[in-house]
Formats: structure tokens, C-alpha cells, sequence
């Protein structure tokens, strides 16, 4: 336990981001409810998101705020916040190992706690990072010998908050509970009252806000699937998962597979729940990685007690040669903790020579640098590079700026929905006396370099101009994202 949050304190890199989700639609909306203002992304201007992570993550920022304002200590809190409620996986990871033996809590426990991704996940502040993590819990509640019914009420309790968080993991949440109750309808009714606890927690959220309870949900399924809104995001095969997961398992992916199938059976409600979910997300369209995260992490889990299920019926064998074989037997399973631990470094390996898994603390950094600069009235960023700075995150209100001809003289991707002019228009460069944007680049006339940071995965560098600024309403975060429908 004591390993895994030490990695994850080592990890941390607040600024560095995965999705644009972390900034935009939970920390930035958590601001605005905390100081009233912030930038509204389309997903809240048509309500297609329940409000309760903003909520949860809004005390946190409350608390920032008062204790040092103007400073990153709102974000900061949130950020922090979240992880500990993260490392509810570790736990989670340990009780469901512990119900075939202490060795497999253990090693369930490890896997959870060093594995790269398990780390990465649980500093990215997503919803699928908190479902995951109470679902996991909840699976080990729903798997023990007889439950009792405060345990599958606390289950159902924490599947409902995993599916109001992340309403794609119902899938998973309805197979796990299926299977492992079957037809026991007093243990259902105990399971449902925890779950309707959860649902009366998402009503009270949407009702907060002044909306009706879950039209959110509708919404989103109206736009996304119906009228195919999240496509333009980028569309996969169905068999895109599949690959992925491969790619994800790396080089010892084949031992991690029959590992998980060799878990036993009682645990084989999670494993269909983990794959029921994979096949689910593989009929959307539009496939990220953080959809399946649940799945891969039950398997990961699985995977840990199952090798050492396999660990223990060698030393049986073993134990048919001689007692010095069987003795020396017993220890075997002690080789599967630096196993994994290669296991892990392996895929990282591999998923990394993609592409960075984080990357943005660059530009964030500049972006802050240049806001508590005396002198600085107006900044501007690219369009393209817009996910990874928010106006929550400035230590003092500055007007923020997105600049899409910019980013057209170094990014070969096409910008068809944004004029493009050879040079940034005048209105743009009279309203920033300050622009952040990658490097190497050409400078603007009238700007100087004023520094770089090339420490990062990202190149970028802060130039400014002397003199004042006169605002251009046009190229306002809020104004571009509203123009282009985003």
C-alpha cells in the first residue's frame, strides 16, 4: 500500500494532462461553481453531463481558494483530492485476493499498486478513474461467501455511483451483479436499495442545478449515439479494443491472459463483466482507451490472483518429487512479484513508443508563468493546444485567447472550420501582449522570445510585446468554442 502511493506521489505532474475532460469538464466546471465564472464546453451547454464530479471536486476547490487565493492551490486541491479517492483501487484490489488467500491479496495488491497504468490512472482526474475504482470495490463485496446485506447495499451503493460517474460502465455493473447473485431475489433487494441510494444521490445533483433528474443521460445518448455527434472525434473498427488491449498487456500478454483465466470460479462473474464491457464499447463508434480502463484493470487483478493460483498448484507438483522440492515449492510464488513488476515495465514500454501518455505541462507552465507577470493584459494559445490550460487555472483573471491562425504555420493537421489567414489578425495581436505556442515557430512581428521550456515532452516557448491591449471578444476561449460548436 505503502509502494503505491509512493509511485504516485513520484508520478505526479499536475499539469500534465491525458484528456481534455480533466481540465475542462471536471476541474474548470468545479471552479465555475466554487467563483461563477469559466468557460462552458458544449457538453454543458446542451446538459449532456450529471454535475456530481464537478460537485464532489468543488469542495476541494472551495477550500484552495480560501486557503491562498490567487495561487494553483485550487487546482491543485482537486487534483490531490482525487487522487486519495483513487486509491480506493488499492484496497479494493486486496479484499477481492484475499478472498481465495492472503497470497493473492497480496499479490492482487501489488499489481494494483505498481502497475504504470494503474498509476497513471490514478492521478488522471477522469470519471472512469473513480468508477473503476468503486466497481472494483463493489465486486469484492458481491463476490464474498454469503454477503450480508449491508454489504450488497454498500455494493449497490458504489455500483450506482460508478454508473452515474461513468454511465457506459451499467454493462459491467449489470453482468458482475447478474452472475453473482443469479436468483437469490432477497440478496437482489438488498443490491437495489444501496442502488437506488446512488440514484437518489445523482437526482439530488441534477436538481441542484436546476435540472430534471437524468435528462443528462438521455441527452447524451440523444447526441452522441443518436445523431452521432461524438464520431467527428475520431471512429474505430470493433475490433479496435482487442488490439488495444493487447498492445496494453505488452510483451507478457499471453501469461497475463491465461493468468486471468486461471483466477477459479468465483471469480468468473468479474471476468465476464470485464469483457461484457470491452464488447460493449466495442459497438460505439468512437473508442478511447479510458472507456475500457475498468476492464483492464479487473483483469489485471484477476491476472494477480490467477498466477498465484498457478504458483500453487506447481508447488503441488512439486510436492510429488520430494519434500525438499515440495519446501523450495513453497516459496515460488515470491518470483511473481518482480515478475509483474517486468510485466509492467514491459508495457509501458511498448504503450509509450506510441505516443506520450501525458504531455500539455509545458504550455500550462508558460501560461501560468506569463499570468503572474506585471504587465501581461491579454494571452493567446493555439486552438489545437487549448486542452491543456483552462481559465481556472490562472493564478489571477487574465483574458485568454485562442488563436487558431497560429497554430496553422507549424501543425500539418487541417483546420477546416477556422479561417486561416498568413498572418495572425491584427484584432488577435492588439487584445495578447503575451502568446504561448510551440517552438520552433515563427514569431510574430512585434514579439520577442522571452524563454523556452524544452524539459518537457512539449517545446514551448512565451512571447510578448510591450504596450497595452484592447480586448477582441471575437477570439475569446468562450466566443471560438461557442463559434465552432465545441
Amino acid at each position: 500500500m505503502l509502494l503505491g502511493v509512493a509511485l504516485r506521489i513520484w508520478a505526479f505532474s499536475p499539469l500534465d494532462t491525458l484528456h481534455p475532460d480533466e481540465l475542462m469538464q471536471y476541474f474548470e466546471q468545479a471552479n465555475r461553481l466554487v467563483t461563477g465564472h469559466g468557460t462552458v464546453p458544449w457538453e454543458y451547454r446542451y446538459g449532456i453531463r450529471s454535475w456530481l464530479l464537478p460537485q464532489l471536486l468543488a469542495g476541494p476547490v472551495a477550500l484552495g481558494h480560501w486557503l491562498a487565493p490567487g495561487t494553483l492551490a485550487p487546482y491543485l486541491a482537486a487534483r490531490i483530492a482525487f487522487a486519495a479517492l483513487a486509491l480506493i483501487s488499492l484496497p479494493a484490489a486486496w479484499r477481492l485476493g484475499l478472498l481465495s488467500g492472503r497470497r493473492e491479496g497480496l499479490m492482487a495488491l501489488f499489481v494494483v499498486a505498481v502497475w504504470f497504468e494503474s498509476v497513471l490512472f490514478g492521478e488522471l482526474l477522469l470519471s472512469e478513474t473513480l468508477a473503476a475504482a468503486l466497481m472494483l470495490l463493489a465486486a469484492a463485496l458481491l463476490l464474498a461467501d454469503a454477503p450480508g446485506r449491508r454489504a450488497l447495499q454498500a455494493a449497490g451503493l458504489l455500483l450506482g455511483l460508478g454508473v452515474v460517474f461513468r454511465m457506459q460502465y451499467a454493462v459491467f455493473a449489470a453482468v458482475l451483479a447478474a452472475m453473482a447473485l443469479k436468483a437469490d431475489w432477497r440478496r437482489w433487494r438488498w443490491l437495489i436499495e444501496g442502488g437506488l441510494a446512488a440514484l437518489a444521490l445523482g437526482a439530488l445533483s441534477d436538481l441542484a442545478m436546476g435540472r430534471a433528474p437524468f435528462l443528462w443521460l438521455w441527452r447524451y445518448y440523444a447526441m452522441n449515439v443518436g445523431d452521432g455527434r461524438a464520431s467527428i472525434f475520431g471512429v474505430s473498427p470493433p475490433y479496435a479494443f482487442v488490439i488495444v488491449l493487447l498492445i496494453h498487456l505488452g510483451p507478457a500478454v499471453l501469461p497475463i491472459l491465461a493468468a486471468m483465466f486461471g483466477a477459479g470460479r468465483r471469480y468468473l462473474p468479474l471476468l465476464v463483466a470485464a469483457w461484457a464491457n470491452i464488447a460493449a464499447h466495442s459497438f460505439i463508434p468512437h473508442k478511447e482507451f479510458r472507456f475500457i480502463w475498468l476492464s483492464l484493470l479487473s483483469l489485471l487483478v484477476l491476472g494477480a490472483i490467477g498466477s498465484v493460483r498457478g504458483a500453487r498448484w506447481a508447488q503441488g507438483r512439486l510436492g510429488t518429487a520430494s519434500p525438499t522440492a515440495a519446501k523450495t515449492g513453497s516459496w515460488l510464488w515470491l518470483a511473481l512479484f518482480p515478475a509483474w513488476w517486468a510485466a509492467s515495465f514491459g508495457a509501458q514500454q511498448v504503450v509509450e513508443n506510441g505516443a506520450p501518455l501525458r504531455k500539455g505541462g509545458a504550455l500550462a507552465g508558460m501560461v501560468i508563468a506569463a499570468d503572474r507577470q506585471p504587465g501581461i493584459c491579454g494571452l493567446a494559445v493555439p486552438y489545437l493546444w487549448r486542452h491543456y490550460v483552462v481559465d481556472g487555472m490562472l493564478p489571477r483573471p487574465l483574458p485568454l485567447y485562442l488563436g487558431p491562425p497560429i497554430v496553422s504555420q507549424y501543425d500539418t493537421r487541417p483546420i477546416d472550420t477556422i479561417p486561416v489567414a498568413d498572418r495572425p489578425p491584427a484584432d488577435l495581436l492588439g487584445a495578447a501582449n503575451a502568446i504561448v505556442m510551440p517552438s520552433p515557430g515563427p514569431v510574430p512581428q512585434g514579439y520577442a522570445r522571452q524563454r523556452c521550456d524544452t524539459s518537457g515532452k512539449d517545446s514551448m516557448c512565451l512571447y510578448t510585446r510591450p504596450g497595452s491591449c484592447t480586448p477582441a471578444p471575437r477570439w475569446g476561449y468562450q466566443a471560438v468554442l461557442q463559434r465552432l460548436d465545441m
